[in-house]
């Protein structure tokens, strides 16, 4: 089936149908605001309160229309223009491009991680076209038991599934640039071999119809350079865990159709799960080195949104495709490991700043960049907007009001105005979760799947509040990442949990003891000021105060599980899973095997791993001449003593063919003696 016709004119129709109603929306609710506050005369204090009220709902009302524009396209709207879709005829022909499907890894578990290829390379092989597709692992792993292993389950995957010269995996010895430095060495060593490049990440897993769909619609559409397949998170039994996942499956593709209706071919990039037109992207896509020091100079961390910006620079569209389906990642497993994620990405999306104004960029691009950096700035703009508040307040009311005897004559706060805008602006705010629950609801067969309509309307309920009360202990780790950055402060590069683990209490009390101080110094604050301010503030108070049980509870698998069994929280690809999801799992309980407790260890003894590490040592470069580090190890491991090595010792051993070979050679003889 094709699609419309795009033209500029249909893009510009839908973005001031969104873009505009956001903008009148503020416009309102900012004179509102203005009004409510100005009924005694403007105080410095609620001008402030004024200005961070109107980019804060600013942000809520952007986030309302593209929800609702989303609820309106996946009710009514179809396919997007612009896209040519295959006919029948096209989806029975075989794929006349190449397609490689890389996945960077750092320090991964290496049992899920070659799992889930296993589990994509078998579903493409499944749909007959898996001739058209090669997999490659990217290993950028500095933890050496890491990288002996990732060797042993790359040969086990390729035997298992007969992927010799289908399947590859390359390990960096220089990790400069991090991801978007791995993939560029991709680019530089293989990328030109193929037509189109699938970037995954280390906890992804695709459908294989929907990788032959992506492609396919690479080829039928020669100006396209990127298609984004929205990820859907699944397999993590967390509670925290399956608050995310079941978030995602119902309000989250009302949120991902909306910004694909009125982006269309100027949409974003997520840097994983996504299908790149090659060529293009290794000419166009080249990533500056932004000047400075870190955290704002240096390497850029958020590298996605500028990929997305120099590809359409360069005349090509990049989409946003929610339809394709049979795209997963999975949830971080707990409240810490979320915010540990989102100080990494903080950091990134915040160098945006100084791309804003880059030369030849789309508007809509700078727009990403700003939408990036605001997804971040709205948490500190919130703080500022509660505490400018609690100031305006405390000035109005001790400061600025006179004698008492003048008080009876000035104009009264308008309370019910005040009830009114806070029911509109909490009603924006929840409007995409009642969207996605209308659309479930209405369509009997996704509610059947997620336990039925009622346990499905609890489901919302209860995940509304949880998130409630954790959105003000996120807004506080935002805005220490947001001040954090501005002061100097640099993210370091670790890999993320994603196994689920409790969390001890002694560790959720280190990390949140200052969001209970803070919840309680606001609680005393609002209640000497008005016990009815306090009333108004209970959800943030609450969450705050309650973030240490929040944050360990909510990290269990075993209230994770209860609630499943309940039938709470449930999502289709849990009472139906899909079947490249079923053989995920299944290769990963069947072939985790038992970990590396010492790589270099594990090199010398067994035969096997000693072959196939000098076999793969041969595309690597060779150790620094003269280092300390591989000096310092031929010394304990030739000495004949039974020294430790560190780290850096282990891997200059590693990388050293003809260290490796004495030190095998000195332990069969000991053995034979």
């Amino acid at each position: 089936m094709h699609a419309h016709s795009f033209s500029p004119e249909s893009a510009g129709r839908r973005r001031v149908g969104v873009l505009g109603l956001a903008a009148a929306s503020t416009l309102l609710g900012t004179w509102e605001m203005h009004r409510l506050l100005s009924a005694r005369g403007t105080t410095a204090p609620e001008v402030v309160l004024v200005a961070l009220f109107a980019l804060c709902f600013g942000w809520i009302a952007l986030s309302f229309w593209t929800a609702v524009a989303g609820f309106l396209q996946l009710a009514f709207g179809g396919r997007l223009p612009g896209l040519r879709w295959p006919t029948t005829e096209e989806e029975a022909t075989r794929l006349a491009s190449r397609t490689s499907v890389v996945m960077p890894i750092h320090n991964e578990d290496p049992a899920a991680v070659f799992a889930n290829v296993q589990a994509t390379y078998e579903s493409v092989a499944a749909t007959g076209r898996l001739e058209a597709f090669d997999f490659y692992v990217l290993s950028d792993s500095t933890r050496p038991e890491a990288w002996v292993a990732e060797e042993l389950a790359w040969a086990d995957l390729c035997r298992r599934v007969g992927g010799q010269g289908r399947i590859f995996y390359r390990r960096r010895t220089d990790n400069a640039g991090k991801k978007a430095g791995n993939l560029q060495d991709f680019c530089e060593r293989w990328g030109r071999h193929y037509d189109f490049t699938v970037v995954l990440d280390a906890d992804s897993l695709m459908d294989g119809r929907t990788l032959v769909k992506m492609a396919r619609l690479m080829e039928l559409n020669p100006r396209t350079g990127i298609i984004q397949a929205p990820p859907l998170c699944v397999g993590r039994s967390t509670l925290f865990a399956r608050l995310q996942q079941f978030a995602g499956r119902v309000y989250g593709p009302v949120v991902a159709a909306g910004a694909a209706a009125w982006q269309l071919g100027e949409s974003n990039y997520w840097g994983h799960n996504a299908i790149l037109r090659t060529t293009a992207f290794i000419e166009h896509c080249g990533l500056p080195v932004l000047p400075g020091q870190q955290p704002f100079g240096g390497h850029i961390l958020s590298h996605d949104f500028v990929e997305a910006a120099l590809m359409r620079r360069a005349g090509y569209t990049v989409w946003l495709v929610p339809e394709l389906g049979g795209s997963f990642e999975q949830p971080p497993p707990n409240l810490l490991a979320y915010a540990q994620r989102d100080r990494r990405w903080c950091q990134g999306n915040l160098q945006h700043l100084s791309l804003v104004m880059a030369g030849g960029l789309h508007p809509i691009s700078r727009g990403h960049f700003l939408m990036g950096v605001m997804s971040y700035a709205a948490s500190p703009l919130w703080l500022l907007f509660l505490v400018s508040g609690l100031v305006a307040a405390l000035h109005d009311g001790w400061v600025s009001l006179g004698p008492a005897v003048l008080k009876a004559a000035e104009p009264r706060f308008d309370a019910d105005g005040a009830l009114r805008l806070m029911s509109v602006s909490m009603g924006m705010l929840l409007a995409p979760k009642l969207l996605g629950l209308g659309l479930a609801l209405a369509r009997g067969q996704d509610a059947a799947r997620m336990g039925g309509r009622a346990r499905l309307v609890a489901s919302v309920l209860v995940e509304s509040v949880l998130a409630t009360l954790l959105a003000p202990v996120m807004m506080l780790f935002q805005s220490h990442f947001v001040f954090g950055t501005l002061l100097g402060y640099r993210v370091s590069w670790t890999s993320q949990q994603r196994e689920d683990a409790d969390l001890p209490w002694a560790e959720a009390a280190r990390r949140h003891a200052v969001h209970t101080g803070v919840g309680v110094a606001l609680a005393v604050a609002a209640f000497l000021l008005s016990p009815g301010l306090l009333a108004w503030l209970a959800p943030v108070v609450a969450g705050l105060v309650l973030s240490i049980p929040l944050s360990v509870l909510t990290a269990r698998a075993s209230l994770g599980l209860w609630a499943e069994r309940r039938g709470l929280f449930l999502i289709p690809e849990e009472t139906e899973p899909p079947g490249v999801l079923e053989r995920a799992q299944d290769v990963t309980e069947t072939h985790a095997g038992a970990p590396v407790a010492d790589a270099v260890d594990h090199v010398l003894t067994d035969a096997r791993a000693h072959a196939l590490h000098l076999a793969l040592l041969e595309s690597q470069p060779g150790p620094e001449t003269g280092s300390a580090a591989l000096a310092s190890a031929r010394r304990k491991l030739l000495g004949g003593g039974a020294e430790p090595l560190s780290t850096p010792e282990k891997v200059a051993a590693l990388l050293d063919a003809g260290t490796l070979a004495e030190a095998r050679e000195q332990r069969l003889t000991r053995v034979a003696s």
